[in-house]
């Protein structure tokens, strides 16, 4: 089971990065475990040939981003591919930016962007905005776990970040982020986020401007984290190493289980078994090898995917 994470380069779709892995590795069974704008740069976990099998339970990872949001400006797409649609004359003060950002702690619904991939009757939201016919979204779940103010800048502007024990942080000598265009001077805060999946950071952006009675745009955004994989980890994309994978075992964020190989051979047959445990397991046969994920009522298990390969 072949697992890669790329640094997404800016200006490429997270679709482009998996066609280069197809070319590289000469198969089509590649998939990746949560989309990134072309906008956006950092991590981008994929999956090949049997471990293609992991990625719904890798997309349902919490993810940790720094979010560059500038004030003063909207855009149609609510991110830095303009232009700039409608402006305010509201400029937050780095006080007022701090006192708001503990509501999204408490915030369980999110209305998506209008240019989004979320389709409402078959019709991608994205199609319909660009044809001047943008969908009714109806909110959905969210879930954030931090929301933390790195810095406040007069412009947005590239800043190092490297890994911490609290997560990336802002640092003169890590690596260097590479961000979009800027659309103008707006003052811009840089924002710590780890959130649930499905979580759209540009409505962040839009919704932390709204809260403070701007306009707001997300002008910069990196994903440092996806589950148990780190930024620090990625390789990137043009001198990528095809042996360099990931062990499924420490990207996967549930406890694991040791089977017997009788237990083994029950559960290749996908057979529930008695063991008290709660919520998702890792299922391990001979010689550590995942084989199957499972989730527990605290009495069985019952097994969700078998990992034959």
């Amino acid at each position: 089971m072949a697992l890669y994470a790329v640094n997404k380069p800016l200006g490429q779709t997270s679709h482009d990065v998996v066609d280069r892995l197809r070319q590289v590795l000469g198969t089509r069974r590649v998939g990746h475990t949560g989309t990134l704008d072309p906008l956006a740069t950092g991590v981008l976990v994929l999956a090949t040939e049997a471990s293609t099998k992991l990625v719904p339970f890798l997309s349902a990872e919490e993810k940790e981003y720094l979010a560059w949001v500038s004030f003063g400006a909207t855009t149609l797409t609510l991110d830095a591919e303009g232009p700039v649609v409608e402006e305010s004359p509201k400029r937050p003060t780095l006080r007022e930016i701090e006192s708001v950002l503990p509501e999204f702690l408490s915030l369980t619904e999110q209305t998506p962007p209008a240019y989004s991939a979320v389709k409402v009757g078959g019709v991608k939201a994205y199609e319909a905005a660009r044809k001047g016919e943008p969908l009714v979204l109806p909110p959905r779940p969210v879930r954030y776990l931090e929301a933390t103010l790195l810095a406040y800048d007069p412009t947005p502007t590239p800043r190092r970040i490297a890994p911490s024990a609290a997560g990336w942080q802002l640092s003169e000598r890590g690596r260097r982020v590479e961000l979009p265009r800027p659309l103008g001077p707006y003052p811009t805060a840089i924002v710590r986020l780890v959130v649930g999946p499905g979580t759209y950071v540009r409505s962040f952006a839009r919704d932390l401007g709204e809260r403070l009675g701007s306009k707001a745009f997300l002008s910069g955004l990196v994903r440092t984290r996806v589950g148990r994989v780190g930024l620090e980890q990625a390789q990137e994309l043009d001198s990528l190493e095809v042996k360099k994978t990931l062990d499924p075992l420490e990207v996967l964020s549930y406890p694991s289980v040791e089977l017997s190989h009788t237990e083994a051979k029950r559960v290749m047959e996908g057979v529930p078994l008695p063991i008290p445990a709660k919520g998702l397991v890792a299922l391990l046969g001979p010689k550590r090898r995942l084989i199957a994920i499972a989730e527990g009522d605290g009495f069985k298990l019952r097994i969700k995917r078998v990992f034959k390969g």
